[in-house]
């Protein structure tokens, strides 16, 4: 299959607009909608409903949709090994969730990148589902999530625990049985959820929900506001007077985990970098703003 058919399926979902996608992937407005009815032609089906400047995935093109993206995924890393730089033996792919990006794993990769200087690094920003998808299809090597599936023939190794504290930029609070101003919610994962709602006496309507905890820190360095957030990240500013823990709310835990193929041929390289996270915390602070 021509891989120029499934970046194209692809960029139309993201904009849902054909002329957008068109100048997205610096084509003409005819040449998106000819390679649309190419592929819906091989697949038997339609993939995108039309109505006026609506267009959305039919039934079809949610299902067909994971299988383009894996394969587009599975293709890239196919180039990409098949191109290793002079003195690249290998080629190490690893994905997580933005808030892992942002709490974790950025400051890992420099880790990894100094321990292995001989091998080519991939780096991926996914949803926990898709990163699990890439990561049965053999296109990712490892993951790092908060909430991983249970998959038969991985290995799920627990590498590290967060605490993630109710923290606010505002001194005093009202009195009117909402502990917090602006509140921020993140997005931790299902089981943060989970304890989340129970929180109701210290949390009121969210004046903005985000999945990464890097924009609820810049967004409260800019306008104030409260979340939870990484009491590694934000103890810095605790100590300096600029945050403000909530008393009377208990910190949250959450577990990391890292996953792998078991029978992978890279599963030594696997373990050790694995063991990495495990040994090391990574949880640095970002650069303090006045």
């Amino acid at each position: 299959m021509d891989t120029e058919l499934l970046k194209t399926f692809l960029e139309v979902d993201k904009t849902r607009h054909f002329a957008r996608a068109a100048d997205n992937l610096y084509l003409t407005h005819a040449a998106v909608s000819a390679r649309i009815k190419q592929l819906e032609g091989l697949i038997g089906l339609p993939l995108f409903t039309r109505y006026r400047n609506n267009i959305t995935l039919t039934p079809a093109g949610e299902r067909f949709k994971p299988f383009a993206e894996s394969i587009l995924s599975s293709w890239n890393r196919a180039v990409h090994e098949s191109n290793l730089a002079d003195g690249q033996i290998s080629q190490l792919a690893i994905g997580g969730t933005a808030n892992l990006w942002d709490s974790i794993l950025q400051d890992y990769l420099h880790q990894v990148y100094v321990a292995y200087p001989d091998i080519t690094l991939r780096a991926e920003c996914h949803g926990s589902d898709l990163l699990v998808s890439q990561l049965v299809g053999r296109t990712l090597d490892i993951v790092v999530l908060f909430d991983p599936p249970k998959l038969e023939g991985y290995s799920l190794e627990k590498v590290q625990d967060i605490d993630l504290i109710l923290v606010s930029s505002f001194p005093s609070f009202e009195s009117d049985g909402i502990s917090v101003k602006q509140y921020i919610q993140v997005d931790w994962g299902v089981s943060f959820s989970i304890k989340h709602a129970k929180l109701s006496q210290f949390v009121g309507k969210p004046v903005l929900y985000t999945s990464t905890g890097r924009i609820a820190l810049d967004f409260i360095l800019q306008h104030g506001g409260s979340a939870y957030l990484p009491a590694s990240i934000v103890q810095p500013y605790l100590d300096i007077g600029q945050f403000h823990k909530i008393e009377g709310a208990s910190p949250i835990s959450k577990s990391i985990f890292a996953a792998y193929l078991k029978d992978s041929a890279k599963k030594p390289l696997l373990e050790e970098v694995s063991s990495m996270l495990k040994n090391n915390s990574f949880l640095a602070a970002p650069t303090l703003q006045p």
